[in-house]
């Protein structure tokens, strides 16, 4: 049997990628001669060959989706025929579900199918869960309680902790007098996220002397793009060291207050959505909680301000009631190293790729 296996990933959104980036690393440490195919972003390009650069294609909100379906349609087609030329032993699909679980569905059972990165299935859409039982031959959780949805609903399902606690490998750099802004990973998150923040910042400005104001920005958007809505505020690169010396976080919901909560900086989560979308997702969202954080507590730890409750006053009045109380910031710290505590075992991506190898019987 020849060892030359071959593995396609495909990862459309900035956290998938990141996964998919340091799996496919550990993949190639332990198998040289593994080829492997992405549909991903710069993470994945690094370790494999990449064949469409998919987070080009990435939105969010139900409205936003449909104006870009075209495009989308397009990508799709052309993924399956990219697929179907290579015909891989293993195809790993990283989150990303809308897309995903109509790939898993398209290319029904042709090949191997393992998924990563759950879909909120619990919080919202729970029926998909029938396309996964039907299409995915595994899935991958990257949270402990995702492990016992998922055998209760008869899935095979491994857990092999969160792989952010491997990626973040803390600095202990001392916090400085630095509020940073992370507005999202999509431009239209973008638009609606920071005029709102840089709203909050003139009320905020007036009570912090000496404190500074900035954005973090994922490499897939350029600084050109923010430099139009945002006018002389400082923007620097997405970085551990950029989170980690920021005294405070704003940041829209996603993948980056797990990675805030593993840092362990005081945070507050805004999230608007077109308010038709919005309409659509309160009827359906079954979760007390947006922020993951909270949903790991099982209680409200971070403030979340959603729809009409994101405003420029709200978000001043919440950051300033932490910023300026120390008690109360340091009493946030340990609340967020006990959810960092529920994330573990350590070394997710270590452990999936061993368990990749052994599945495809290398040698």
């Amino acid at each position: 049997m020849s060892s030359r296996k071959k593995i396609v990933i495909v990862a459309g959104d900035k956290s998938g990628d990141l996964y998919g980036g340091i799996l496919s690393k550990k993949l190639k440490e332990k198998f040289t001669s593994i080829e492997i195919f992405s549909f991903g972003g710069s993470n994945l390009a690094q370790y494999s060959h990449q064949i469409i650069n998919l987070l080009s294609y990435s939105v969010c909100g139900i409205l936003e989706v449909l104006s870009s379906l075209g495009k989308i349609l397009h990508i799709f087609r052309k993924t399956i025929q990219e697929i179907d030329r290579l015909k891989p032993d293993l195809i790993i699909l990283i989150d990303f579900p809308d897309f995903n679980l109509k790939l898993a569905k398209t290319l029904n059972k042709k090949y191997t199918l393992f998924y990563y990165v759950s879909p909120q299935v619990w919080a919202w859409r729970e029926k998909r869960v029938e396309l996964i039982k039907k299409y995915v031959d595994k899935m991958i959780v990257i949270f402990k309680f995702e492990e016992d949805f998922y055998r209760k609903k008869g899935i095979d399902v491994f857990y092999f902790g969160h792989p952010l606690l491997e990626i973040i490998q803390t600095m202990n750099i001392e916090t400085k007098k630095i509020i940073s802004f992370l507005p999202g990973s999509r431009k239209n998150e973008i638009k609606r996220h920071l005029p709102i923040m840089l709203e909050a910042k003139k009320i905020m400005e007036k009570e912090l002397n000496n404190y500074r104001f900035r954005i973090i920005r994922p490499e897939n958007i350029e600084i050109a793009f923010y430099k139009k809505l945002s006018g002389q505020i400082n923007i620097v690169n997405h970085s551990l060291g950029a989170l980690e010396e920021s005294e405070f976080i704003i940041t829209s919901s996603g993948t980056a207050t797990v990675e805030i909560t593993i840092i362990g900086i005081p945070f507050l989560i805004i999230y608007k959505v077109n308010p038709i979308s919005w309409q659509i997702l309160r009827k359906i969202v079954k979760t007390k909680f947006i922020g993951m954080v909270n949903i790991l507590a099982g209680e409200k730890i971070i403030e979340e301000l959603v729809q009409e409750k994101a405003n420029p006053q709200n978000i001043a009045k919440k950051s300033l009631e932490i910023i300026k109380n120390k008690e109360k910031y340091n009493h946030l710290r340990k609340d967020l190293n006990k959810v960092k505590e529920i994330l573990t075992p350590y070394g997710a991506g270590e452990k999936f790729a061993d368990f990749i190898v052994r599945y495809l019987n290398l040698p």
